[in-house]
């Protein structure tokens, strides 16, 4: 039976704080339960920086579905491949690296949304639709429920992306706007200093820019004293981390408490 994740888009449309990370190195379908156990809102499964093959995301989100989180698969590059294929597969949405013109919105668009919104290609009885005999469903109100509930999120994380937002969100098929702060600082000369007034700047233009559209805010942070700020500034969907990152950090963190107690 056709099983729909509207809770993470509705949530997010009321102002619901949603937070989860990103899974990019532990590619098995037990890391979806692992953090729906761990009370994650979502997971974000990366192509982008991976070399996660489609089959492995396509298990990943069957996991996800079985563990009622939300899979979100951020796609290395617009091609309608990518999109197609993580969406049939039953992604409850998509992450855009790199977003930097209105064009971009427009053909992500295009790709994900099946007709009359867009021209994703139909096929039943698969992921998305959680198998089962198609010939049982209501065609036309699922097509339409899948891009009511679909998730589109643009990465804004350069300088092109910055000068063109107000283009972006002019298009209006984008629900969240992601602060991709990492490469926004390498885009402004400054790789890696996430403090730098020329990051704060951008980020806070950033911001203000969608909070006036009233397109949901999202950003990367690394851990939540760090990430406060933006939370106060009004960030609803926070990714910490990922998961190498955050086994790391624990592990570190605890093996350390030993080691002091030890001399």
């Amino acid at each position: 039976m056709y099983r729909n994740y509207k809770s993470l888009k509705q949530n997010l449309q009321h102002q619901q704080v949603m937070v989860g990370t990103f899974v990019m190195e532990f590619a098995v379908p037990q890391m979806a339960t692992i953090l729906a156990s761990a009370g994650a809102d979502y997971l974000i499964v990366d192509l982008e920086h991976t070399m996660f093959s489609l089959q492995t995301v396509g298990s990943m989100i069957r996991a996800a579905r079985g563990s009622d989180i939300p899979a979100i698969v951020r796609i290395p590059s617009i091609d309608r491949h990518f999109v197609s294929r993580s969406l049939d597969a039953g992604a409850a949405g998509l992450m855009v690296p790199r977003l930097e013109s209105a064009e971009d919105v427009k053909t992500v668009s295009q790709y994900a949304k099946f007709p009359p919104d867009g021209d994703r290609g139909v096929a039943f009885g698969i992921g998305h639709t959680d198998y089962g005999d198609f010939r049982q469903f209501d065609g036309v109100n699922l097509l339409q429920q899948s891009n009511q509930d679909l998730v589109l999120i643009g990465q804004i994380e350069t300088v092109a992306g910055l000068d063109h937002l107000e283009e972006i969100l002019d298009v209006g098929a984008l629900d969240v706007i992601f602060i991709g702060l990492y490469d926004l600082s390498s885009s402004l000369g400054v790789s890696g200093e996430l403090a730098h007034p020329k990051v704060i700047e951008a980020a806070e233009i950033i911001i203000e820019t969608v909070q006036k559209r009233g397109v949901i805010l999202g950003s990367y942070v690394n851990d939540f004293e760090s990430g406060k700020r933006w939370l106060d500034a009004g960030v609803k969907m926070i990714a910490i981390g990922n998961d190498a990152f955050l086994v790391t950090c624990k592990f570190s963190e605890e093996n350390q408490k030993f080691k002091t107690a030890t001399g």
